[in-house]
């Protein structure tokens, strides 16, 4: 008997034994492989929710950064406007109302209306609409100060009410309060609104006593307003007489509900994400600091008491337990994650500072990415729990067949597993020669084929975005790394492109005699392309500026040899180039088809521009330009930029348009050039919204300053 035949009758005979075992393998093997992809599930969501959570936390705390700096320039526009209101004589009298005219129909003002923003917290902790007025504000005296005896503060105070209206308007309702106090006595605030008690004094109010005792700007914890029971954020400032004597002190509030309200998270992890913010606050008399932390609960406002402080009116949530162990971490860096219990629950903690003792938390726990994982294991168990049952069925129909090439089969089908998952790990680990070998005659084949077909593109796309990382790298680091030093002369430059490599391009470059030369040029296009020809232009203008020769010279010199390189394309570059010296107030400029320099005087406020004829760099080899010159004077602005800024368009297709930019330069033309151009940045990604930039944005702002000696 041969042995095939022997083999043949064993497995017969034994033939439920193998197929038992084989069963038992494939499911160990099932099993095993589902609680391997379970647990590599779980890492990767885990991994990614932590990353998303801190890019989260993160990205809060810088919008609220800026909201902070918007807050406290209109508190300085505030406490400006106060200041020079009290220096002026008095104003024509005007209708004043004060905080009690409010409480009573009869004599409120006839705009009064109950506000949707300003909302009172009852007893029973219901919200209730408070009336207010738009129109006009309310004003207030101590008790115990004669109103005689204030009258001309308040008659004087009168001018602050188209300065109000302006900031709330520019805020559009996410301001709470803005107010004024004097020394004096008397109390100034818009909105205009009633609810004061008999005994509100001011002057004793922790914004107010805070401000004055550090003469500067402040920042309060969070106090409970006094006449609608909301918390508050508060900024407050001093402001003076011209002798320099304390005059009063302006404030604006902001509701801390908005504040957490603004920081809801958009992902797919919101329902398990819980938001804080957690302070350590200063206890006056020094000492230890002071823990604080608040919390949105539900879909309404509210929040746990802790403590009141009677003089303040101060309400604190109680302190969770947990958030004395994240100090040690915000000492050592401002901002990062942690992975800790939070009531009894692993979780992931991530904060970010929002400013100096104040910071933005982010808590979810480990469960929320539990799901996906439990469902992976849960799938393997079915399927092996459906194979047991085939097989079983396969024993009863029969045996003898069934025993044999069940056991090729489950032999075949657990290579071929092994198979994929070994090309799949080989992919992870980044093999990109990986390849599935195998052919199933089925639908299978499907996943075989699209697997090979996606590796190769899955490395193309690496390599491609590697190498436009280093061309993006390569061409920042032929932009300046910092602004330049020039005597009588206060000069910054940026640049944003709205690919990975731009055609945008300025400079400046030290010239003989301590002059300096300021470039901004503009290559047609933007991309690749546009990258490498504004870098051949940057090595040409630099080599030609090293040697000695007037500024026409120079560009005449550039347009020939960049000419060569666009003679049989449609490429070029449009520029604008000046030199300054800090011997004069004079700039020399040459015009090669670039837009003119804005050019603003404050004495006069008026634009002008530095005009001047001139084709673009590469378009005509024997063109000769023309170099010009003008007397300037301290004060003036200049602005020499490229049309990705007045071209730039928003959701509505709307231009931006050179009026908004004048606008922005005739209002900050006292900041420095590096705050005018962050101003014009703030405020075209504003204007932009969702939509993304389709050309480069370069701009190079030159102030002049006081005549050199």
């Amino acid at each position: 008997m041969k042995l095939r035949w022997k083999y043949f009758f064993i497995l017969l005979s034994v033939s439920l034994v193998p197929l038992l075992i084989t069963t038992g393998i494939s499911q160990r093997a099932s099993k095993k492989l589902g609680k391997s992809l379970s647990t590599e599930t779980y890492n990767t969501l885990a991994q990614s929710a932590r990353r998303e959570i801190v890019s989260a936390t993160e990205n809060y705390a810088m919008i609220t950064l800026r909201s902070k700096s918007s807050l406290e320039l209109a508190l300085q526009v505030l406490i400006r406007e106060s200041a020079i209101a009290l220096a002026l004589p008095p104003p024509e009298p005007s209708k004043i109302y004060f905080a009690d005219d409010f409480d009573t129909s009869n004599t409120a003002p006839e705009d009064i209306g109950l506000s949707s923003i300003h909302m009172k917290v009852l007893k029973d902790g219901h919200l209730t609409p408070k009336s207010i007025s738009y129109t006009h504000p309310n004003f207030l005296v101590a008790p115990g100060v004669d109103c005689r005896e204030v009258e001309e503060d308040i008659t004087k105070f009168t001018r602050l009410i188209p300065a109000l209206k302006d900031i709330a308007g520019v805020f559009e309702g996410s301001l709470f309060w803005i107010y004024a106090s004097l020394e004096s006595g008397v109390h100034l605030s818009y909105p205009g609104h009633g609810g004061y008690p008999p005994d509100y004094d001011p002057r004793t109010r922790a914004w107010y006593t805070s401000a004055k005792k550090r003469r500067g700007m402040t920042w309060s914890p969070p106090i409970m307003d006094i006449t609608t029971n909301q918390l508050t954020f508060t900024v407050s400032a001093p402001f003076f007489n011209y002798d320099g004597s304390m005059a009063g002190v302006g404030g604006i509030d902001v509701l801390i509900p908005n504040v957490l309200l603004k920081s809801q998270i958009s992902s797919q992890w919101s329902k398990s994400i819980q938001s804080f913010l957690f302070s350590l606050s200063d206890v006056p008399g020094g000492g230890k600091k002071q823990e604080w932390v608040l919390s949105q609960k539900g879909k309404r406002d509210t929040f746990k008491q802790r403590a009141r402080d009677p003089k303040n009116d101060t309400y604190l949530q109680e302190t969770p337990k947990g958030f004395s162990k994240l100090i040690p971490f915000i000492e050592k860096e401002p901002s990062g994650s942690v992975v800790m219990p939070y009531q009894g629950v692993d979780s992931f903690w991530a904060y970010a500072s929002i400013f100096p003792d104040l910071y933005f938390v982010i808590i979810a726990p480990k469960s929320m990415v539990m799901g996906l994982p439990e469902q992976v294991d849960t799938k393997f168990k079915v399927y092996a729990q459906d194979q047991m049952i085939i097989s079983i069925t396969a024993v009863i129909i029969g045996v003898v067949f069934i025993a044999g090439i069940a056991f090729l089969l489950s032999q075949k089908s657990n290579n071929n597993v092994k198979s994929i998952v070994k090309g799949i790990k080989r992919l992870e680990k980044g093999d990109f020669t990986a390849r599935l070998n195998l052919q199933f005659n089925d639908e299978r084949d499907m996943i075989i084929t699209t697997f090979n077909h996606i590796v190769p593109r899955l490395e193309e796309h690496l390599r491609m975005s590697r190498a436009l990382g280093v061309a993006k790298d390569v061409q920042q680091s032929l932009l300046p790394k910092k602004n330049p030093m020039l005597q009588g002369f206060d000069i910054a430059g940026s640049s944003l492109y709205c690919d990975e490599t731009g055609g945008d391009y300025y400079d400046f470059i030290n010239l003989s005699e301590g002059r300096m030369a300021v470039v901004v040029g503009d290559v047609s296009g933007h991309g690749v392309s546009s990258a490498l020809l504004m870098a051949t232009a940057r090595a040409l203008i630099m080599l030609r500026a090293s040697m000695p020769g007037r500024a026409a010279s120079i560009i005449n010199d550039v347009n020939k040899h960049l000419s060569l390189d666009t003679y049989d394309t449609d490429n070029f570059m449009t520029f604008f180039y000046c030199e300054l010296a800090p011997a004069v107030q004079e700039v020399c400029w040459i015009r090669a088809g670039h837009d003119p320099a804005l050019i603003y005087d404050p004495i006069t406020d008026t634009f002008d521009e530095l005009k001047g004829h001139g084709l673009a760099v590469g378009v005509d080899y024997k063109f000769e330009y023309e170099e010009f010159q003008r007397t300037l004077t301290t004060g003036q602005v200049i602005l020499i930029g490229t049309d990705g800024i007045w071209e730039m368009r928003n959701e509505a297709d709307d231009m931006f348009g050179k009026e908004k930019l004048k606008k922005i330069i005739r209002t900050n033309y006292a900041a420095s050039a590096k705050k005018i151009i962050g101003i014009i940045s703030d405020t075209l990604k504003d204007f932009r919204g969702s939509k993304q930039p389709e050309d480069d944005v370069t701009m190079v702002v030159i102030k002049v300053e006081d005549e050199p000696a």
